[in-house]
Parts: C-alpha cells; structure tokens; sequence
C-alpha cells in the first residue's frame, strides 16, 4: 500500500463512502472491543457519507452497524431503539467482528425487539408486581418468537447468566414474571400465590438458574406454611406475610398446657416464641410504638426544660464576665 493510500485510510481524507465503511471495521471493529465506540462514530461517518452519496442500502447498513456497535461498547438502551429502526430497512447484516459474513437481520431485529422489552422492565418500579409480571410476559413471549436461536449480543452486554440463547431467556422471563404474580397475589390469595411461584421455581429450573430456584424454592415453602395465631386462635397460611414469630415469656408449663389442650403446638416456640397473626402483631405493634411515642415526648419535655435552665445559667455567666471584663478595661 502507498503512502498516500495509507494517508486516506489513516484521515479518512480523500474516501469513498464505501471505503468510509470498511475503514470502520480496519480502524474500529477489528481492533477489538475497546474500540468498538470508535468503530460506531467511524460508521455514523460512513452513513453520512452514503447519504451523500445516495446510497440509501449502504446507508441503512452503516447507520445500523453504528448503533449495534455503540450499544455493545456503552450498553447504553437509546441505541436499541435506532438499531430496530435500520434493521428494519435491511435483510442482511454483518455478524459481530466480522467484515465479510453476513447473518439474517430479521433474526437481529428479534432479539433487539426482546431487549427493547427488557429496557422498558428496567424502568419499571420493583414494587409494581402486576406491571412487571405482565411486562415479563411480554419478554417471554418476544424471546419464544425465536426460541431456538442463539443470542448475538448478550455476551458482549449482558447483567445475568443467560446470554446463550433465546430459549434459556424465554424460561427466565417466564419465571420472573410468575415471581412478580406471586408477590402480586399473596396478599389476598396465598394459595394462588403459592401455585404462581410453582410454575416460576419449574420456570428457574428449565433455565438452569440456581440462584432464582433457590430463592423460589424458600419463598414457596413460607407460603405454604401454616400457623395458629396465638391470639385469636385462627389459622392462617404465609409466614412473614400473613403471620410470624414474636418474642415472648413461653414456660414449660404453657408448653404442656398446649399440649394436653390438643392446641396446636406451632403457634409457640419453647426458646421464647409465639406465632401471632399479621392483625394481632400489629395491634402489638401498634400499642408499643404509641407508648414509646408517649414516653419520648415525656423525656423530651423534662431535658427541654433541664436545657433551657443550663442555657438561662450559661447566658447569666456569659454576661457577668463580660461585666467584669469592662470593669478591668477601666482601671
């Protein structure tokens, strides 16, 4: 290569707008992924240049070459959305790294369709149980549309385990969003709750995540349980939700009272325990914030009058030695 064409490679000075386009790949792509940012604003340079030229294909391909790789360097979401738009203009577009193979864009457009989905949940309030659930749904349902494919960009950019393929994300998804209809659904239906976290813990397994299984696997055992109110001697379904444990003064004598009175014996613990139902302990509750309330405005009171006599004293003293201190500037 002469030395004037190493100038135009290395300015960019004096270039086709093709050759804008593969010196994004000499100068970006195949350098590596640290410079794969560079890569996106050598390719935007190469869309421009394709407008310019009237080279609406290449245009398209630069464009959303510029937004793939700007998103795989910054995982930055905004870009999502412009590569989906170009995609849509094109059947084929160059695989990851490489200047030559080419892959189906459709099958691209799928999958930045699913992580559009995905964007949206990470916007979402955690406390929203029913608007993620159903927003999970909707990402389960956008990775089944390509089930069987493998994923392109989630091991470049990727926050949990499943970058491999559509299928293992499907199942994720489908787990979270059982999760979030559990959570959504304790609170009035604990049984319901309990079949919801079922089919997210067989979901968690499918995908092979251990984590959320085990995290499914003890939530759905609290669910499950149940216990007897000490109190009002009701039975009710869902520890730490519906019922659980406080301290108490439990002897060995109420132990056996409990049990020669054929009463359930869970609802008290020998270590210092009774069970007392999500009414009943905030009734306790209640009652114990109101006296500590009651008895911190009585200290309150009494060290705000024990203050405002040390202040009275201290100013008494501040004014009496500045009285003295006259006196002696007057000698």
């Amino acid at each position: 290569m002469g030395l004037l064409e190493n100038i135009k490679k290395g300015t960019g000075i004096g270039l086709t707008h093709s050759e804008h386009y593969r010196r994004a790949y000499d100068r970006g792509v195949l350098l590596g992924i640290a410079k794969y940012e560079e890569a996106a604003a050598l390719f935007l340079e190469a869309a421009r240049r394709a407008a310019q030229a009237g080279d609406l294909r290449l245009q398209h391909r630069a464009a959303a070459n510029a937004a793939l790789y700007g998103f795989l360097s910054t995982g930055r979401p905004q870009r999502l959305g412009e590569l989906a738009e170009e995609l849509a203009h094109l059947d084929e577009i160059e695989v990851i790294r490489s200047p030559t193979e080419v892959m189906p864009a459709d099958g691209l457009a799928k999958e930045i369709g699913a992580r559009l989905v995905e964007a949206e949940i990470g916007r979402m309030s955690a406390k929203d149980h029913g608007a993620l659930a159903a927003a999970h749904d909707r990402a389960a349902a956008a990775f089944k549309a390509f089930f069987s494919a493998p994923l392109v960009t989630y091991r470049f950019q990727g926050a949990d385990p499943h970058v491999d393929t559509a299928q293992s994300r499907f199942f994720f998804h489908q787990g979270l969003g059982a999760w979030h209809q559990a959570l959504a659904a304790v609170a009035t239906t604990p049984e319901g709750a309990a079949e919801h976290m079922g089919k997210a813990l067989a979901a968690f397994r499918q995908c092979d995540d251990a984590r959320w299984a085990e995290d499914a696997q003890s939530w759905l055992a609290s669910c499950r349980m149940k216990r007897t109110c000490w109190m009002c001697q009701r039975e009710l379904q869902g520890a730490t939700v519906h019922f659980k444990s406080y301290p108490a003064l439990v002897t060995p004598y109420t132990s056996t009272l409990v049990a020669a009175l054929g009463q359930d014996a869970s609802t008290i613990d020998p270590r210092g325990y009774v069970v007392l139902c999500a009414t009943c302990g905030s009734v306790v509750e209640r009652q114990a914030d109101a006296y500590a309330s009651l008895r911190a405005q009585e200290l309150r009171a009494l060290y705000d009058g024990q203050i405002a006599a040390l202040s009275a004293s201290l100013a008494a003293l501040q004014k009496q030695v500045a009285v003295m201190g006259a006196a002696r500037s007057m000698r």
